[in-house]
C-alpha cells in the first residue's frame, strides 16, 4: 500500500461512513436553515477535531506494541470483520429502506451555540463512532504505521477530507432549497460504498491471516 492508495482508501471508508445518517448529519440538517451552507463545513472542523485526539491516541498506542505481529495481525482480523459487517449491514438498510435523511431529525439537539461545539458533541454523543476507532480505525492505523508517522498523517486528512466533502455537500444542497431526497442515485452511491467496505474488509482479514501464518 502507498501513501496516495492511503489516502484514497481512508477518504473512501470515511466517506461511506458520513453518508449514513447518525448524529452529525442530523446537526448539520438542523442547523443549515439558521446558518447556511457554511454549517457543513463549520460542524466538520468541530468533528476534526474529535478525530485528531483518538488518531494520536491510537498511532501512539499501536507504535509500542507494533513490533508483534500477532498484535497487528489480530488488530486487522478484527478490523477487517468490522468493515465486511459494517457494509453488510449498510446494503442490507439501504435495499430494505431503512436509510432516510428527515430534515427535522436534528430539531432534537442541544443548546450549544457554536457550530464547533456540535460538531464536537455530535460525534463524541455517538456510540458507532466508538466502536469504529476501537476496530476499523484501528486497523487502518495500524497499516498506515507501516510509512512511519507520516502514515497517520496522511490517513487522517483522507479520513477527515471525506466528512468536509460529504456534509458540505448536503448543506449546499438544503441550503439552495434542494430537499435531500433517497433517490435511486444514492441508494445506488451506497450500495456501492457498501460493496467497497466488504472489499476492503476482506481484504484486511485475508493480510491479518497471511501475517499470522
Amino acid at each position: 500500500m502507498e501513501l496516495i492508495s492511503l489516502f484514497f482508501l481512508s477518504f473512501g471508508v470515511g466517506f461511506s461512513g458520513a453518508m449514513m445518517p447518525g448524529p452529525l448529519l442530523a446537526v448539520g440538517i438542523a442547523e443549515t436553515p439558521r446558518h447556511g451552507w457554511q454549517t457543513g463545513p463549520v460542524i466538520s472542523v468541530g468533528h476534526a477535531i474529535a478525530e485528531i485526539g483518538v488518531v494520536v491516541l491510537l498511532a501512539l498506542g499501536v507504535a509500542a506494541v507494533a513490533q508483534h505481529p500477532t498484535v497487528t495481525s489480530g488488530i486487522s482480523i478484527v478490523g477487517g470483520v468490522a468493515l465486511v459487517l459494517m457494509g453488510t449491514a449498510m446494503a442490507i438498510d439501504t435495499l430494505r429502506g431503512r436509510v432516510t435523511y428527515d430534515q427535522q431529525a436534528g430539531n432534537q439537539g442541544g443548546g450549544h451555540r457554536l457550530l464547533i461545539g456540535k460538531g464536537i458533541t455530535a460525534s463524541l454523543s455517538n456510540p458507532y463512532w466508538f466502536v469504529w476507532w476501537a476496530t476499523t480505525g484501528l486497523a487502518f492505523v495500524t497499516k498506515s504505521l507501516e510509512f512511519g508517522f507520516i502514515g497517520p498523517v496522511v490517513f487522517y486528512f483522507g479520513h477527515i477530507m471525506s466528512d468536509f466533502v460529504w456534509f458540505s455537500l448536503v448543506s449546499a444542497l438544503l441550503w439552495q432549497g434542494k430537499r435531500l431526497i433517497m433517490g435511486t442515485g444514492l441508494k445506488v452511491l451506497i450500495l456501492a460504498c457498501a460493496a467497497f467496505l466488504v472489499f476492503l474488509g476482506v481484504s484486511f482479514f485475508l493480510d491479518g491471516i497471511a501475517n499470522l501464518i
